[in-house]
């Protein structure tokens, strides 16, 4: 066997050791963010890479760790660089420059949940029953309110550790607006 010298293999070490680096550098970019929002589809894409490696390659060359890094604080230089690329992948920069989360937090329980009804497999005295009354069945018979338990203060506090602190917005109560949400179809497009 061949033994590389001792520079090659140094360099080899060094490419591992940075691209461990860049692996948990993006863990701590996508937990920045829910999981299935849009950043973190653009913080997986190929034209995010050359802007994640100079990251990584910066916060090798001062000693940090990629995996304690504080995904806010973007560092100068990857911002000017990025200057150059694709819309999305400044807007992702400039998110996770803002500090701001942007949680959704968790989604209303919808009403309809709230009711137990029949389901299929039916026990023998629900089919029973839906065989007696075929024809002037509307469906909603058999349906029984569910009582869900409510939140204590701990695990209201448990759940608001997740977000460092900052109470999450409810997006889903203000309702999640687009440029189209605004426009208006009264009139012809320009």
């Amino acid at each position: 066997q061949r033994w590389l010298p001792n520079a090659a293999m140094a360099a080899a070490w060094q490419q591992l050791r940075l691209l461990r680096h860049r692996d948990l550098l993006l863990g701590s970019l996508l937990r920045a963010f829910e999981r299935d929002q849009l950043e973190c589809r653009v913080l997986q894409s190929k034209a995010f890479q050359p802007h994640l490696n100079r990251w990584a390659e910066l916060l090798v060359a001062k000693g940090g760790h990629g995996g304690k890094v504080d995904p806010h604080e973007v560092p100068p230089e990857v911002l000017q660089h990025a200057e150059k690329s694709s819309a999305e992948v400044k807007w992702v920069l400039r998110r996770l420059a803002s500090s701001e989360s942007h949680h959704r937090g968790p989604p209303h329980f919808p009403s309809v949940l709230l009711q137990r009804g029949p389901q299929y497999p039916f026990q023998p005295f629900e089919l029973t029953y839906l065989r007696s009354v075929v024809g002037s069945i509307r469906g909603t018979e058999l349906n029984q309110p569910v009582d869900l338990p409510e939140v204590s203060e701990e695990q209201r506090a448990e759940a608001l550790k997740m977000y460092k602190g900052h109470v999450p917005r409810d997006l889903w109560a203000e309702g999640c607006l687009d440029d189209d949400d605004l426009m208006d179809h009264t009139k012809p497009p320009k």
